[in-house]
């Protein structure tokens, strides 16, 4: 979620943002108190609020409830003033090729997702979630991040025909395309 957040944010952008992170614990706290040191005790004082709440209500959320949260969540990322946030953006080419490494994906296919050139339908749900959480961002985020127009790769390579528009293509096709073996693929689109 934080990366959707300017350097410019208000107070109060800055902690709603903290309060619907998937892990409000030590790690994310610091990542936001280095980013806001200016809103540190507001900072604070949510995160053991949200400490203290968690440990008194251990009852499921209701479906109101959660749909209370997606509304918030929806309406933080596609507000005016926000950048939706590229959740690639600020990634080397070395740690891309450690996300790949992690995730157990052939490069190719992660570059795909950078460049935005997979159908984010077509995603299992498990794979959506295992690449989140090495963007350290939602899967809502990044779904939607993924549902923008494929970007446009710069390069300088000699062709007789003018390119055309790129085409996205399906998570399984990424796959066949980079010799992924067979029995992996259908793991891999194995919904839980």
């Amino acid at each position: 979620m934080m990366t959707g957040l300017s350097p410019q944010a208000s107070l109060e952008e800055v902690l709603e943002s903290f309060s619907i992170e998937h892990d409000v614990g030590k790690a994310t706290l610091q990542k936001y108190l280095t980013a806001f040191p200016e809103f540190a005790n507001d900072l604070i004082d949510l995160s053991r609020e949200i400490a203290r709440s968690s440990i008194e209500d251990d009852a499921p959320l209701s479906e109101s409830q959660h749909r209370l949260i997606n509304s918030a969540v929806t309406r933080i990322q596609t507000s005016p003033g926000k950048t939706t946030g590229d959740p690639f953006a600020n990634i080397p080419a070395q740690e891309m090729r450690h996300l790949a490494k992690s995730l157990n994906l052939p490069r190719q296919v992660v570059m795909a997702f950078k460049e935005r050139n997979v159908i984010a339908e077509s995603v299992p749900r498990k794979v959506m979630i295992s690449f989140a959480e090495k963007l350290q961002t939602s899967v809502q985020h990044l779904f939607t991040s993924l549902k923008q127009p494929p970007m446009e790769v710069a390069g300088s390579y000699k062709s007789n025909t003018k390119p055309g528009d790129a085409e996205k293509v399906t998570f399984e096709q990424l796959l066949r395309d980079a010799d992924w073996p067979e029995d992996d693929i259908s793991h891999l689109m194995e919904e839980d």
